[in-house]
Parts: C-alpha cells; sequence; structure tokens
C-alpha cells in the first residue's frame, strides 16, 4: 500500500487518494481562468515519485521518530517531485506541435518545483537548470519502477493523454485570446505558468491540511449584500451640512451606481479629500454582489496609512474582534497575546488569501506575483474573480509599471477581476509602451470643477533663481507659520528634513514659543510615527511638521499651509491634498513650492526628473497645476520610459525581458552551444530573486525601547512558531537601513541570535528617529 501521509493521529492517506484530490482541488482553482485542466494535469502527477517502497518507509520512520520526541533525521531526504516532471515531460517535449511541448514544459516545471519554488527554464547567463534536472537519470529516482506501479494503481497513460489534450485546447484558446486583446503572449504565459504553480502548490497544502485536520473542504459562505448593507447604513449617516461633504456624498453615490457595470478596469479620479477609501469600498462591496465575486482586495501603497485606512473599513463595516471575514496581510499586523490558533489560522489565511475582503500593500500584491516561491505564489489564483482596489496608484514605482500593467490586464482578461486605479493625480497607464488594455473608464464624472470651485487651496510658486538656503527656508517657514497658526514642511531629502527642523528648534526654543514642532521620516520606527501622526490630528494649531514624502498619500490630516519642495507634480498635487482637507477655510489656503540651494538628489533620479519637468510647467504664467498633470505624466513618462521594465543593469536586461523574450538568456544559451528545444526559455528563478518593490539592499533593525526590549527577551527563548509572531509585532519598532547606514551605525548595533539586528536606544531620538550622529541627537534635545 502506497502512502502519501501520515497524520499525527496515526491516519495514513493513500497516495492515489492525495493525487486526485489535489487534482480535484486545482482543477476547480484554475477553472476561474478557463485552467481547469492544466492544472488537474499538474496535481494529478505532482507526487508520482511516493509510488515507491522507500517512500512508505522513510514516512513510517519518521512517523516513529515524531512519536518518540525526535526531530526527524532523514526529512527531504527522498526525492518525489522529479518523477512526475520528468514523465510528463518527456511525454510532450519530442514533439514537433509547439502547444504539445509548451504544456508538457508548463506542467514539469511545476511539478518540480512544488515543493520550493519555480526554476529558471533559461537563466539570463544561458544555463539551462531546469532541462538539466529532468534529464538526470539518478538510480535514488528508481524512476521506471515507479512508472510501473503508478499505471497499475491508475490507468495512468489513458488517463494522462485525455487530459493533457484538453490541457493542449485550454492553452490554444489562451494564446488565441492573447492575440486578439492585442496582449503579449510570451509574458502571459508567464504569468499562465504560475497560476497552473499557485493552484498546484495550494491544492496539493491545502488537501494535507484537510486530511490532518481530519475534516472535508468546505466552500465559505460570505453575503456581500449582508455587508453592503452595513456600509449603507454607515454613509446615511455623513453629514451633508458643508460643499465639500455634498461633494463626497456625491462622488460616493456615483460610485455606488457605477456598481452594475461590466467587469474590467476602471478609474476613480477624485480630488484629494473627496472621500475615496468608502467610496471605492461601496462600488466594490455591490460590484462584488452583483458579479458574485469571491473576494474585494484593497491594495493600498504605504504601511505609514494602512493602519488608519484598515480601521476605517473595520468601523464602516461594524466589524468586531469576533469576527473573521477581514484578513489584514502587512508587516504592521499582528496577532495580540502570541495566541497558537490564531497565529496557525493567520498563516493559513496570509497564505491562501482565502477571506472575503483582504487588506494589503502594493508590496504584498507584487511580490506575491512576480516572486518565484511557492509560499507567495500559493495565493495567486485567489486573485481571480475579485474586486481589487489599487489606492493612491500614482504611488506605484515606476520600475514597476509594465509588470503591474500585465497582471491586471492578465487577471481582468483571464481571472475575471474587475480592477480599480484611485487617485486624484491618475498616471495615464493605458498610454506607457506596456499598457493596460481598456482602462479608460471613469467610474465618475470628471468633479475637477466642483471641487475648484470649493477653493481648497491655491498653488503659489515661490522658487527662486539659486534656491534657498536652510536659514532662508526656515524664515520663510517661520513668517508663514506666524500667519496660519499651523504648517506643513515636505522636503525630498531627509538630510534636509532634519536641517530644517533643527533649524526651527533651536529658533523656537530661543523665543520660548508654544509652538510644537513636528518631524516624520522612513528612520522612525512605524509605532513612533503613528504617535505622532495622532498627536498632529489632536493638536491641529500651533504646530509646524517637517516630513520627507511619506505624509504626502492618502494621510488624513490637515494643516493651514502647506510648503512643499519642488518635485514631481503629482507629489505637489498630493502634498496639497494636506492642506484645508475638509474646506475648513471656504476662501482656500495657499501651497507653496520652494526650491532649495544645496539639495542633493543624486540618489533619488525620479524625483529630480519629476522636478525638472516640473520647473518647466512652472515657467508657463499663469498655470493651474490641476489642468497641466496629464502634460506633466506624458513628459515624465516619455524621460522614464527605460525604467519601466524594472532595469537590471548589472547584466543587461530587465525583469519584464527575462519573464517575456529572455532574449539576453537565449543569446548565452545559443553562445553556449547549446540548441536545445524549449517552448517557454524564461527565467523565473532569476526574475524573483532581482525583483523587490523596495530597495532590496536595505536592512531591518530593531530599535530598543521599553516595548521592544520585552519582545527581545520573549525571542531569544521562544519556539519558531512563537518567533514568527513575535516578528510580526517586533516590525512595528523596526527601521530598514542600507548597507552603508548599517555601517555607519556598527558600534550601535547587536546581533541576537544570530538573527536580529537591535540598536541602541542612544541612536534613536524621539523627534527625528535614527541619527548616525549622536552630537545631533544631543542639539535638539
Amino acid at each position: 500500500m502506497f502512502i502519501s501521509r501520515i497524520a499525527k493521529d496515526g491516519r495514513e492517506q493513500l497516495t492515489a487518494d492525495h493525487l486526485r484530490k489535489s487534482a480535484k482541488y486545482a482543477a476547480l482553482f484554475g477553472k476561474k481562468f478557463d485552467l481547469a485542466e492544466i492544472c488537474r494535469l499538474a496535481a494529478i502527477l505532482h507526487d508520482l515519485g511516493k509510488f515507491s517502497t522507500a517512500f512508505v518507509e522513510y514516512l513510517k520512520h519518521s512517523f516513529a521518530e515524531k512519536e518518540a520526541g525526535k526531530e526527524d533525521s532523514n526529512r527531504g531526504s527522498i526525492i518525489h517531485s522529479t518523477q512526475g516532471a520528468k514523465y510528463i515531460y518527456e511525454f510532450g517535449c519530442e514533439s514537433y506541435d509547439f502547444f504539445t511541448c509548451l504544456v508538457s514544459e508548463v506542467c514539469a516545471l511545476c511539478i518540480a518545483g512544488h515543493h520550493n519554488e519555480l526554476m529558471d527554464i533559461i537563466s539570463p547567463d544561458g544555463k539551462t537548470p531546469f532541462i538539466d534536472r529532468l534529464k538526470e537519470d539518478k538510480p535514488s529516482l528508481n524512476y521506471k519502477k515507479i512508472l510501473e506501479i503508478a499505471e497499475q494503481e491508475f490507468n495512468l497513460g489513458q488517463e494522462i493523454s485525455d487530459i493533457f489534450q484538453k490541457a493542449v485546447n485550454e492553452v490554444m484558446t489562451f494564446c488565441e485570446k492573447c492575440m486578439q486583446k492585442e496582449l503579449n503572449i510570451d509574458f502571459m504565459l508567464h504569468l499562465l505558468t504560475k497560476t497552473v504553480y499557485s493552484c498546484l502548490v495550494d491544492a496539493d497544502r491545502y488537501d494535507a491540511y484537510c486530511f490532518e485536520s481530519n475534516i472535508e473542504a468546505i466552500p465559505a459562505i460570505f453575503s456581500w449584500e449582508e455587508h453592503s448593507n452595513k456600509l449603507e447604513s454607515r454613509i446615511a449617516t455623513f453629514p451633508k451640512d458643508t460643499e465639500i461633504n455634498k461633494i463626497r456624498s456625491m462622488v460616493s453615490d456615483y460610485c455606488y451606481q457605477a456598481a452594475s457595470r461590466p467587469k474590467g478596469i476602471y478609474m476613480l479620479c477624485v480630488p484629494t479629500g473627496g472621500g475615496k477609501t468608502l467610496s471605492s469600498l461601496r462600488f466594490a462591496l455591490n460590484h462584488a454582489k452583483i458579479h458574485n465575486a469571491e473576494h474585494v482586495i484593497y491594495v493600498i501603497p504605504y504601511l505609514s496609512i494602512i493602519d488608519q485606512t484598515a480601521k476605517e473599513i473595520k468601523q464602516s463595516l461594524g466589524y468586531t474582534e469576533n469576527d473573521n471575514y477581514i484578513l489584514e496581510h502587512h508587516s504592521n499586523f499582528f496577532i495580540e497575546n502570541n495566541d497558537t490558533e490564531q497565529i496557525v489560522n493567520y498563516k493559513l489565511l496570509t497564505s491562501r488569501w482565502d477571506a472575503p475582503i483582504i487588506i494589503t500593500t502594493m508590496v504584498q500584491f507584487l511580490e506575491s506575483i512576480y516572486s518565484a516561491k511557492a509560499s507567495e505564489l500559493r495565493k495567486f489564483h485567489n486573485m481571480a474573480n475579485s474586486v481589487i482596489i489599487f489606492d493612491e496608484i500614482q504611488s506605484l514605482p515606476l520600475k514597476c509599471a509594465y509588470l503591474f500593467n500585465e497582471v491586471i490586464n492578465y487577471l481582468c482578461n483571464f481571472g475575471g477581476s474587475t480592477a480599480l486605479l484611485c487617485s486624484a493625480t491618475q498616471p495615464p497607464l493605458d498610454k506607457i509602451p506596456k499598457p493596460l488594455i481598456g482602462s479608460n473608464n471613469s467610474l465618475i464624472p470628471d468633479m475637477s470643477d466642483s471641487f475648484r470651485k470649493l477653493k481648497r487651496t491655491n498653488i503659489v510658486d515661490k522658487t527662486k533663481a539659486g534656491g534657498y538656503t536652510v536659514d532662508e527656508l526656515g524664515n520663510f517657514v517661520i513668517n508663514i507659520y506666524q500667519k496660519e497658526k499651523s504648517c506643513l514642511v515636505v522636503l525630498n531629502t531627509r538630510k534636509d528634513a532634519v536641517e530644517l527642523f533643527s533649524y526651527l528648534d533651536q529658533y523656537f526654543k530661543q523665543n520660548n514659543s508654544d509652538t510644537e514642532l513636528f518631524h516624520l521620516s522612513t528612520l522612525m520606527y512605524p509605532k513612533h510615527r503613528l504617535r505622532v501622526i495622532d498627536r498632529i490630528k489632536k493638536r491641529k494649531q500651533n504646530i509646524i511638521c517637517v516630513s520627507t514624502q511619506l505624509i504626502e498619500a492618502g494621510v488624513d490630516i490637515s494643516f493651514n499651509a502647506v510648503i512643499r519642495a519642488l518635485s514631481g507634480l503629482d507629489c505637489i498635487i498630493q502634498a496639497a491634498g494636506r492642506c484645508n482637507r475638509h474646506g475648513e477655510d471656504p476662501n482656500g489656503k495657499d501651497v507653496y513650492i520652494v526650491n532649495l540651494s544645496n539639495e542633493d538628489l543624486s540618489k533619488l533620479p525620479e524625483i529630480k526628473d519629476g522636478a525638472e519637468v516640473t520647473r518647466k510647467i512652472l515657467e508657463k504664467k499663469p498655470f493651474d497645476l490641476a489642468e497641466e498633470i496629464s502634460t506633466y505624466f506624458r513628459d515624465f513618462f516619455y524621460k522614464e520610459k527605460s525604467q519601466m521594465g524594472f532595469p537590471l543593469k548589472e547584466i543587461n536586461t530587465s525583469i519584464y525581458e527575462i519573464l517575456s523574450t529572455n532574449l539576453v538568456g537565449y543569446q548565452n544559451m545559443s553562445n553556449y552551444g547549446n540548441n536545445i528545444k524549449i517552448a517557454l526559455g524564461l527565467g523565473f528563478k532569476s526574475a524573483g530573486d532581482n525583483f523587490s518593490v523596495i530597495e532590496q539592499r536595505v536592512i531591518g533593525v530593531i530599535v530598543l525601547t521599553e516595548e521592544s526590549k520585552d519582545l527581545i527577551n520573549k525571542y531569544k527563548y521562544s519556539s519558531l512558531d512563537k518567533k514568527n509572531a513575535l516578528l510580526s509585532e517586533l516590525g512595528r519598532y523596526t527601521v530598514n537601513l542600507y548597507p552603508y547606514q548599517m555601517l555607519n551605525l556598527s558600534k550601535a548595533l547587536t546581533l541576537i541570535n544570530d538573527e536580529l539586528f537591535v540598536l541602541d536606544s542612544y541612536y534613536y531620538d524621539e523627534k527625528l528617529g535614527i541619527v548616525f550622529d549622536p552630537n545631533q541627537k544631543a542639539a535638539i534635545t
């Protein structure tokens, strides 16, 4: 009897049963993409190597060791994924039919990597690790004997032939649709492969979970109607006493009415403070109800605003601690009290995204797709048949533009999803070289005139030849503050922000002012930043905040005046959204654009280029920045077009290329004299290893505080599962640093358990965050 696993209670699962159940689940998941049969094909063969007496002996030995309280000394010692991959690859690789070869490759690749990650078929350096693995015929594979047993267990040959032909038909239809929609077929096939992989990985692990838990899979039942009604009840309580509230209500009503539109790609372009969060949610819940969507996924650009947004959504839906229909998946979220059962459930939900409403970040969204790892890609199939809201889409990193567009094209054209792109400064992603297809659909009529009549802000160009020194800018800020009593200053670099903050701090100390001075930057740990923002909201008057651009998008905060260093026009408009946000002054308030004399943007090329494009627009007199946004994006995107595919300068290619044509890989393979016939020569692992929304080179450092100290001590002596939970909580005290910053702080860092870097609190200031020179801290204390 050939078994696949032994549960903790001693029950044994037959390998044939595991393969058939996994195939059933995979086909069900793949059906959302019209890829049921190719997913079934991969799943029914994925553990073919378990038809082996050696594997059965290994399982029983491992079970006995666990029963005796010992560690599994032989874990992973019996290969059981390569056999199925080798079988399906040989089944079609010699065919002269492209689609036959393609189906064989896709299934073999997914099976071979289902424990860990997708391999490169052709690496950028021209090597072929996947093909090389399948061509090996080690005695330890016991390949021929396993095929004989599999044939006896279930009619392998004929059954696989039938499924295989259906899979070929699916892929042919898929490619025809790509041509009809004018989509990049190579890139779409890369996403098809990841879909098959996602369905296989989730089916395999979900069946294992059900068997271990001794439960049958039960489809979740969720009422969009019930939660839509809760939101409607909440919206009915919103005041309509001011012009801004009337316009917000109008935006919300338009979104409600648009919910009956067909699935597709839509835009919600509303000026800052227009109520995008709940208006977009209103559309999403009702659209999901009408179209029977499985999920609403709310994607937020920054951790600095995710807590605020999650809180607003939960309050509007009457969410309580006992509810479980909202999943927050981001590094700020942690389980209270380290409850083991809750941690296990949360880990399962975050690995699958099998919750009705998911609140996550752009980092989680994109890295779940462009990783090659099973742990990340497992959730990909659950992005189908969903309503996906992208808040503050203008914050999408430019290097990710092509990759973002293509996955949205895929999910909406093949996965039956709807995407909603929200912004006050909507970037024309449908007009770049790798565009969104069919996205020029606004949920609402143009509301710019309505908001313009409110006159919430006036943009004032105060740039000057040579720019402002720190002292000059400080005096300018003081003059504006004395008139307005609250002022936000947003600068492009942390160095400039610290210098200005220090100048203002000395001034107000010397003048015994009751002004409260705040600073915000990414060198403050997340919980500290949230504390500062909450304090600003409560204080409201007699405050100045000096910040880097992290405050610009989505933070619900209002000042009487804003001063913004010259940058991209979209950033300036976003900063203006923090001024007179709720129309407190019906005559409008001023937003000043300034330039700095010694500003160093050498490490911030996008901001530098954006500032140059904006400078040309400011030369037009008079100018209306809201009217000029399309001109700005046209010129800026043209200037930056070489950066949109995630360039990898070291190997003279891009992630977009590695996952589509992979010309560099093919050329290098040819240079080796390698003439292997390959249908899909992409570099999945290389692309995944090089992809990171946030700069890859940063290292997380935990700031030692009274709160984090206790967590660190618990971490030192905790089991692995407890450590993972503690890491989430420690994320609230973590700052990401570059290697050169780590070097500057080397004397202040302690390595805990060879895993965690902890920063001495002496190098942390309660106003500035991390300081690299303690004298700087002393100067402002």
